[in-house]
């Protein structure tokens, strides 16, 4: 999507933390997501993913180290996510 000025805009995804998500578009598409905030010990944020939630056969983690960087990452992704309450 683009401004009228030719920009591009990316729409703002809801961030939420300690809950898991689906992730619905984007890399690892079918995914679960869940976003966790480590203040004590490394004082950033892991994205942790998996496959399926309960029995998990594939997926990874990575990590970002402040709120802005969080948000860039998700936008970068471009990740649709649908929050699982």
């Amino acid at each position: 999507m683009s401004d009228s000025f030719g920009r591009e805009v990316t729409e703002t995804m809801e961030i939420k933390l300690e809950k898991q998500g689906r992730i619905l578009s984007g890399p690892f598409e079918g995914y679960f997501v869940k976003l966790h905030e480590d203040p004590q010990w490394i004082s950033g944020y892991y994205i942790l993913l998996v496959n399926d939630l309960e029995n998990p056969t594939d997926g990874g983690d990575d990590w970002v180290k402040d709120w802005e960087d969080l948000e860039e990452y998700v936008r970068t992704y471009r990740w649709e996510i649908e929050w699982l309450e």
